[in-house]
C-alpha cells in the first residue's frame, strides 16, 4: 500500500470534511473458521451454482458490505440483502452507511481496516489508485460483467485492462423542474441557458423571489466540478497545462474559470441567500413541498426525492451550456468490488453476481433511482426516463473527478465557497491557478 498518496489523500478530504468514526468492520463471527485467504485465486464465477461453503450446516458467516450509496440502506436491508439470504441462509451481510462514507473510507484504506464488500467509483483517480496498490480482487473475466453495458465496462475498466468493480448504474447531474409549477406558470422547460435565466426571472416576476435551490453546503463541490465540466469538458487537460506553467487562467484563450464564475454567480442570484447553509436534506424536503420550482442535483437524489413526494410531477433536464447547447457530465455511480484477502471471496462474488442479475437490479432501478446499466433491466422512473435516454447519447463527458489528482476538487471547493460569499472572481482565478501548479508538481 502507498502509505505516501493515502495521507496525501486523506489529507485533501479533510480540508472541507469533518472525519467521522468508524468501528471494526466485524468481517465473521469469532467461531467461523473461515474458507481460506486471497479472493484473487478464485477464477470462478459465482452464482446460485457456485460452491460457497456457506451450507446450512455452517457456521454463521458475517460480511460487511461498505455501502457509499447511502440512500439506498434501507432498499439493501429490507429488501435485497433478504433475497440473497435466501440462497445464502447462514450468510449474514452487514451494511454500513457513513454520512461521511468517503472520509470514512478512505480513514479506513489508510488504516488497513478493509471491508469484505464495498461500493466505490472505479473511473476515479482516488478509487484507481487503491487498486494498483492491489487491494481489491480482479473480476475479469467473470461471465456476470457480460450483463452491464459496453460503455460501463470500459468506464470501469483500470490502466492495465482490468476489472476490479462490477458497474450496475451511471449516473448525472442537471435540474430537476417541477412540472405542475411550470405549468401553473405557463412556462416551458428550458433548453438554452437563455431560456433558463428567462425562466428564473418569470418565477421571481410572478411573486417567488428564490426559485432555485441547491446543496451548497455538503454537494457544493460535485456541483461546481460538473458545472466546470459542462463549461469545457476537457478542463482537466487545461489544469494540468497551467499547472506545467503554460500559461493561466487569466489568459484570454483559458477563460473557462471566469465562464464557470459568471455563470455559477448568476445562478445564486436565484437561489436563498444562506444557500452555503442548506444540504440536501433541506434542499430536497423544500423541493418536494413545491417550495422552489427548480432544484440543481444528482440523478441519485432521486430516491430522496421519490421518499419525499412519491406523487411528484418532476423531470430532471440538463443544465445547459452558457455558450448555448448541453454536454451531459456523467460517472460510474454504482459500483461493487471486494477485499482481495477477505475470509470469503466465493460469497462476495456470490453477493456481486446476485446483484448483476436484471430481476434483482429491477428492484434497485425501480426503487433507488439512479440509471441502470445492466442489460434487461426496464427502468422506469419517470421523472429520469429522458435523462437516462440521453446518458447513452453523444452529449456526454466523463466527470472531472475521474482526471483531477486526488484532493483538487476537495481544496478547489473552498474557494467556490468565497467564490458565492464574495463574489471575487479574480480571487478564484488566482487560487485555480495555484492549485493547479501545487498539485501538478508534486
Amino acid at each position: 500500500m502507498k502509505k505516501k498518496w493515502l495521507s496525501v489523500m486523506l489529507a485533501a478530504v479533510l480540508a472541507v470534511s469533518t472525519l467521522a468514526g468508524c468501528g471494526n468492520s466485524g468481517k465473521e463471527s469469532s467461531e467461523d473458521t473461515g474458507s481460506g485467504q486471497g479472493g484473487t485465486e478464485s477464477n470462478t464465477d459465482a452464482g446460485a451454482d457456485a460452491d460457497t461453503s456457506d451450507s446450512s450446516d455452517s457456521e454463521k458467516i458475517v460480511l460487511e458490505f461498505y455501502n457509499q450509496k447511502v440512500e439506498a440502506e434501507s432498499l439493501y436491508n429490507d429488501v435485497i440483502i433478504p433475497k440473497f439470504q435466501e440462497e445464502h441462509p447462514n450468510v449474514e451481510i452487514e451494511v454500513v452507511s457513513p454520512s461521511d462514507a468517503e472520509t470514512v473510507f478512505f480513514t479506513r484504506v489508510s488504516t488497513n481496516d478493509m471491508p469484505d464488500i464495498m461500493s466505490i467509483y472505479p473511473a476515479e483517480f482516488s478509487y484507481q489508485v487503491i487498486m494498483q496498490d492491489g487491494l481489491l480482487a480482479d473480476l475479469s473475466g467473470k461471465d456476470f460483467l457480460s450483463r452491464a453495458t459496453k460503455s460501463a465496462i470500459e468506464y470501469s475498466t483500470y490502466e492495465d485492462g482490468k476489472i476490479y468493480a462490477m458497474p450496475y448504474g451511471l449516473s448525472s447531474y442537471g435540474i430537476y423542474c417541477n412540472l405542475d409549477m411550470f405549468e401553473e406558470a405557463g412556462l416551458e422547460l428550458p433548453e438554452t441557458w437563455d431560456d433558463l435565466i428567462a425562466c428564473l426571472d418569470a418565477f421571481v416576476a410572478k411573486g417567488m423571489e428564490k426559485p432555485l435551490i441547491f446543496d451548497g453546503k455538503g454537494s457544493l463541490a460535485q456541483f461546481a466540478e460538473r458545472l466546470i465540466g459542462i463549461v469545457d469538458k476537457d478542463f482537466a487537460t487545461v489544469c494540468e497545462s497551467v499547472g506545467k506553467g503554460e500559461g493561466s487562467f487569466a489568459d484570454a484563450d483559458k477563460n473557462q474559470v471566469r465562464i464557470f464564475s459568471e455563470a455559477l454567480l448568476e445562478l445564486a442570484k436565484y437561489a436563498p441567500d444562506d444557500i452555503l447553509g442548506i444540504g440536501r436534506d433541506q434542499g430536497t424536503a423544500d423541493f418536494c413541498n413545491g417550495v422552489y420550482p427548480m432544484y440543481i442535483g444528482g440523478t441519485f437524489y432521486m430516491a430522496d426525492i421519490l421518499a419525499g413526494n412519491a406523487d411528484l410531477n418532476c423531470t430532471m433536464i440538463p443544465i445547459p451550456k452558457p455558450d448555448g447547447g448541453y454536454s451531459l457530465p456523467i460517472n460510474v455511480d454504482i459500483a461493487l468490488g471486494y477485499y482481495v484477502e477477505t475470509e470469503h471471496p466465493e460469497i462476495c462474488e456470490a453477493f456481486i453476481e446476485f446483484m448483476s442479475r436484471p430481476e434483482i437490479y429491477q428492484i434497485m432501478a425501480d426503487n433507488e433511482g439512479t440509471p441502470t446499466c445492466i442489460e434487461g433491466v426496464d427502468y422506469k422512473i419517470k421523472a429520469l426516463q429522458d435523462i437516462s435516454e440521453k446518458i447513452v447519447g453523444d452529449n456526454t463527458f466523463l466527470t472531472l473527478v475521474n482526471f483531477w489528482p486526488s484532493g483538487w476538487r476537495t481544496e478547489w471547493t473552498i474557494y467556490v465557497q468565497n467564490l458565492i460569499s464574495d463574489g471575487d472572481i479574480d480571487a478564484l482565478i488566482t487560487e485555480t491557478d495555484r492549485i493547479c501548479k501545487d498539485y501538478y508538481n508534486q
